[in-house]
């Protein structure tokens, strides 16, 4: 492969994967009798389509910053008076939802994945437009009824991301290639990063020059809208049907177990709920941290997720482009040893002085460069190393009934964590240390735990 520049945009990309799956198919010999006779796309058919994908996750990009899974969402909350247990909890929810997964899996593939998929991820869209209901819940009803909707609107979000994002990993598996899937995951995180940083820095404007609730309302209108273009998007891409020969509807308890006697499957997911346990309080609370512990008004608060935007934007393309050179492990591991340094570059940011903000931007850069590469090299690990293809709903439902179970408690531990360490130490800190201090540390502390183990990883791929 040619040396592409890593801020190389999304199409370019795409050129240079087809013209690889071109080469390839020309040197195994396939023509195009038999490309017709087969049911299953070729990859250079898998890749003219890809440009769908594409707009879906530069739509549906701008769908979540703008409502549930930025800091505008945090920053939501916490105008309505919600405490930090409260937005612990509330988080809590999107990963707890995918305990499910292995309950649902066997439906969802008989109904078919992409119909499953596309039909609950258009209607979640529909949920969060619930919320622009908030403003008359609240003046009718006070907090504690504004509380008990945004709690009832969440668990609904939250079960139709589970079910639809069940039949998303299998799927997924079926229409990327698996020789450009590093790559694939690049062009998806620049994608991301560069969509994230519009929404990110509209959302700043927005929340700057507005009062109370109405600039949350105006962002989240304006999500629900690229919310629904995302899901026509996706709707276009192929594959997904269903698969009528995978037995019964019912839940196969049998094979749910069955993954669990995988050795490395089960060392894979022990390293993800530590690396988990590590990066969710980082993510959830940082918008706090960086407004009341280092002070930062809320404007900048927004904007510093711009800066890590930036930093993924960067660099994402590299660790892409690194794990499919060189395997997805080294990448991996990578992502985790930063992991566990981060917390403490946040916690070394000064407080009170004309350097913070700075040095607050340089440390969201850097988060945003180093972050890629674990969701990068994980994400291609599962896929090539760790799931056999002969088993991939299953495998695909534990592991993302796992991701949940890890993300929702760590969600809540965090949320606990602060609240309880910040009733216990008052507002001034303690000899230096305050509650995101012992958060922040037994963040780094899990991402060490985690590169412990998943340094005994069996990477079986081959690099190209």
């Amino acid at each position: 492969m040619s040396r592409t520049p890593h801020w190389v945009p999304a199409h370019f990309m795409l050129d240079s994967m087809i013209t690889i799956a071109d080469q390839s198919g020309r040197a195994a010999g396939i023509t195009a009798a038999k490309r017709q006779h087969s049911r299953e796309l070729t990859d250079t058919e898998k890749l003219r389509r890809l440009p769908w994908a594409f707009l879906h996750i530069a739509t549906n990009t701008i769908f979540c910053q703008l409502t549930v899974f930025g800091s505008v969402f945090i920053l939501f909350l916490t105008e309505l008076g919600l405490d930090k247990a409260q937005v612990g909890l509330l988080l809590a929810f999107f990963p707890l939802a995918g305990v499910i997964a292995p309950l649902v899996a066997p439906l969802v593939a008989r109904l078919g994945y992409k119909r499953v998929f596309v039909t609950l991820w258009g209607a979640r869209k529909l949920v969060i437009a619930g919320l622009l209901l908030t403003p008359m819940i609240a003046a009718r009803y006070g907090a504690a009824g504004t509380l008990r909707f945004v709690t009832a609107d969440m668990i609904a979000f939250a079960l139709c991301r589970a079910i639809a994002e069940t039949g998303m990993y299998p799927w997924m598996r079926e229409f990327i290639p698996d020789r450009v899937r590093g790559r694939f995951a690049a062009a998806e995180i620049l994608l991301t990063t560069f969509f994230g940083f519009l929404a990110v820095s509209f959302a700043s404007y927005v929340i700057g020059r507005s009062r109370g609730l109405d600039g949350y309302m105006a962002l989240i209108a304006v999500g629900v809208f690229f919310g629904l273009l995302a899901t026509a998007a996706i709707a276009l891409v192929p594959g997904g049907a269903p698969q009528r020969g995978n037995g019964s509807a019912w839940p196969d308890l049998h094979a749910t177990r069955a993954t669990l006697h995988d050795r490395d499957f089960v060392r894979f997911l022990v390293g993800l709920g530590l690396m988990t346990l590590a990066v969710v309080p980082l993510n959830s609370f940082l918008a706090l941290f960086a407004r009341e512990r280092l002070g930062l008004p809320q404007a900048n608060v927004i904007f510093l997720q711009s800066a890590g935007l930036a930093g993924g934007l960067l660099f994402s393309y590299v660790w892409g482009w690194t794990a499919d050179r060189v395997g997805s492990k080294p990448v991996m591991l990578a992502g985790v040893a930063a992991a566990s340094a981060l917390p403490l570059l946040w916690l070394a940011a000064p407080t009170g002085s004309p350097w913070t903000f700075g040095a607050a931007l340089l440390a969201a850069f850097i988060t945003g460069a180093c972050q890629p590469a674990w969701t990068i090299g994980s994400s291609r690990f599962l896929f090539m190393d760790v799931v056999p293809r002969d088993s991939t709903t299953h495998y695909m439902a534990v592991f993302y009934a796992w991701a949940g179970i890890t993300g929702a408690t760590g969600a809540i531990l965090a949320g606990r964590i602060l609240q309880s360490v910040s009733d216990s130490f008052g507002p001034a800190p303690r000899h230096g240390m305050d509650a995101y201090s012992v958060l922040f540390i037994a963040s780094a502390i899990m991402a060490l735990a985690s590169l412990i183990v998943l340094r005994g990883a069996r990477s079986q791929a081959n690099p190209t």
